[in-house]
């Protein structure tokens, strides 16, 4: 089968649509992916057998504000339109796999119009993604990123997931969301996890010199975007208390491009008096995730509960887990769920840094829980959190496609 990813953004770096796009590869499918353009990137490139299609969006004079309105107004991106319409005639395409919900409806229409299937690969709940992303952006920055109302985008959610032909999504919190709020039967959505492919994964190569360079310290890691929402706010303050009980612990962050983000933590850090205990790494590649995982004693994921982080799950759990650590999470409801269901880690109340505190110190003063805890987690991601299962699932939504495809 003919399939034509698209993503909003350019590509790569996005882990998940590279990992499905290789798992439908693997199973004889011909993937394109049309993504925008990135300096220094070509136009058309081939990686790993997907085809990727980079095009610039835009367009000038009376054609720009209209995109820009119909966009805020209707969720609708006549550019984008065009670009598809143009991949599709080209390429053959038989099936439309859209990556995230501000491209569906768009999708939508092409798909309708060529009479193929379109499936809406929903990463996050959007319209609280939305809200939680706003938190700390600007109010110049909203108005350019996602100018539409976070009510609007709850509003157009059922009406244009109605029309598509299946779901996928995240986690079982995220299906539910869409069973229940958007009216959409449970056998048109399949949840496909962020989670990792072992084989790859256990084959980077560590760091030595990096491992050993901690070798003296009790390092607390989280790797990731630095948001509000992903409350490192929270691990920082615990650290005051922790410092107390464990004199060498080190909160290492790892990631995040984000400059205002950055500067709002270190604010923070100099106001905690704990700037000796705090590690910004900076952006690092893929590569070296494993490395700083291991060196690590406990690993966090430390998310502020709300309506985006209860519907989704990151990447980090499950790598985390793959590399034997202890984690210690919020209340997030799949976090929470998962965490206690493998017996893998400590759950805490988001925002309550005494808590967090007192999760470390337990685990600090109780060895063998972090080695059970470690062993757990990785006895889960070997049986059920990972990459292998959830290809299958993937592979086999498009199966049953292609049963009614040659059966209509």
């Amino acid at each position: 089968m003919n399939i034509c990813m698209i993503l909003e953004g350019p590509f790569p770096p996005d882990i998940r649509v590279k990992k499905e796009a290789k798992a439908l590869i693997s199973k004889g499918h011909n993937v394109f992916l049309l993504s925008l353009i990135k300096n220094g990137l070509p136009a058309f490139e081939k990686l790993y057998g997907l085809k990727i299609i980079r095009i610039k969006i835009s367009p000038k004079g009376i054609l720009r504000l209209w995109n820009y309105i119909s966009s805020i107004i209707f969720f609708y991106r006549p550019c984008w339109k065009k670009e598809l319409i143009k991949t599709v005639k080209k390429y053959k395409i038989e099936a439309i796999h859209v990556h995230d919900f501000p491209l569906v409806k768009t999708a939508t229409f092409v798909a309708h119009k060529f009479k193929i299937p379109i499936i809406a690969d929903l990463h996050e709940n959007y319209p609280e993604a939305i809200k939680a992303w706003r938190v700390r952006r600007r109010k110049l920055n909203q108005i350019i990123h996602n100018p539409s109302p976070v009510w609007q985008y709850k509003k157009m959610e059922k009406p244009v997931l109605k029309h598509v032909n299946h779901i996928i999504t995240v986690v079982e919190e995220s299906k539910n969301h869409y069973q229940k709020d958007c009216e959409i039967p449970q056998n048109k959505i399949t949840v496909v996890m962020n989670t990792e492919n072992l084989e790859q994964f256990d084959n980077l190569k560590l760091d030595e010199s990096l491992i050993s360079s901690y070798k003296n310290d009790f390092v607390i890691s989280y790797i990731g975007g630095f948001g509000i929402h992903r409350g490192i706010d929270t691990a920082i303050k615990s650290l005051p208390k922790i410092i107390k009980i464990i004199p060498n612990a080190k909160l290492l962050l790892v990631g995040n491009r984000s400059n205002e983000d950055i500067l709002y933590l270190k604010r923070l850090v100099k106001k905690f008096k704990v700037e000796d205990h705090v590690v910004f790494t900076g952006w690092v590649d893929f590569s070296m995730v494993p490395s700083y995982i291991i060196l690590s004693k406990i690993c966090l994921v430390p998310h502020q509960a709300n309506g985006h982080t209860n519907t989704t799950i990151p990447h980090k759990l499950f790598q985390y887990m793959a590399m034997k650590k202890p984690v210690i999470v919020t209340n997030c409801r799949p976090l929470e769920r998962i965490v206690k269901e493998c017996n893998c880690g400590v759950v805490v109340t988001s925002d309550n840094f005494d808590k967090m505190a007192d999760a470390v110190i337990f685990l600090y003063k109780n060895k063998e829980k972090i080695e059970k805890f470690g062993k757990n987690g990785r006895e889960a991601v070997e049986k059920v959190y990972n990459w292998k299962l959830e290809a299958e699932k993937l592979s086999k939504v498009y199966e049953e496609l292609e049963k009614l495809k040659s059966s209509s």
